[in-house]
């Protein structure tokens, strides 16, 4: 009889604020979009301080990540730059911004769980720029960017994931590190893996 196998999401998944490479290098796949600019101005945030807020940029992207081990299909959509949070003026005043990722995410169904990867935002030299947080997710909401919440398994999610960076840079790379697991009733382990895409600057 054929087992069914399924994956525990295990702890390989310590966030490790360094540049993703090493011994990932090997299964890694570097990317870079292709682009078209789409750029608005948006209305400055509340009369909280006397700095100016910067000018809200919009860029597409069209880059697929395929995970062939797990199944998931992640894409990269959209990116928005200086998005302006009226609930924390204190990243932008402070020479930061928030950058969102528009995420179209489908998991597979050959394991449980649902997506488990990881997206972070380094510059291209390999530092890390800014972690994903949920605590503008009101911000973006209100502006009309519904948040990205990952899929449970055999299912597809839509969103964009905010990411607060306090030292602007001028370009960033998306990078999506999916965890390493073990698979129950079988010697299988699934290591971890690192995916790399290049964000568009115009």
């Amino acid at each position: 009889m054929r087992p069914m196998p399924l994956a525990v999401l295990a702890a390989a998944a310590v966030l490790t604020l360094a540049a993703c490479g090493g011994s990932d290098d090997s299964e890694s796949a570097d990317s870079t979009p292709s682009a078209s600019a789409e750029t608005s101005a948006t209305p400055e945030p509340a009369e909280t301080s006397g700095a100016p807020a910067a000018e809200q940029t919009q860029l597409k992207v069209d880059e697929t990540i395929q995970d062939d081990a797990m199944g998931d299909t992640v894409k990269i959509t959209g990116v928005v730059r200086d998005f302006p949070v009226t609930s924390n003026t204190a990243i932008a005043e402070g020479g930061g911004e928030w950058v969102l990722v528009q995420i179209d995410a489908t998991s597979g169904e050959k394991y449980s769980g649902g997506l488990s990867g990881v997206f972070s935002l380094y510059t291209p030299d390999g530092t890390l720029a800014g972690a994903s947080t949920t605590i503008v997710d009101g911000d973006m909401e209100a502006a009309g960017f519904t948040p990205f919440e990952a899929p449970d398994a055999g299912e597809q999610g839509t969103g964009w994931q905010a990411f607060q960076v306090n030292t602007r840079a001028d370009a960033y790379q998306l990078q999506y590190k999916r965890l390493g697991a073990n698979v129950i009733g079988s010697d299988q382990t699934i290591p971890t893996k690192v995916w790399k895409v290049d964000l568009p600057t115009s």
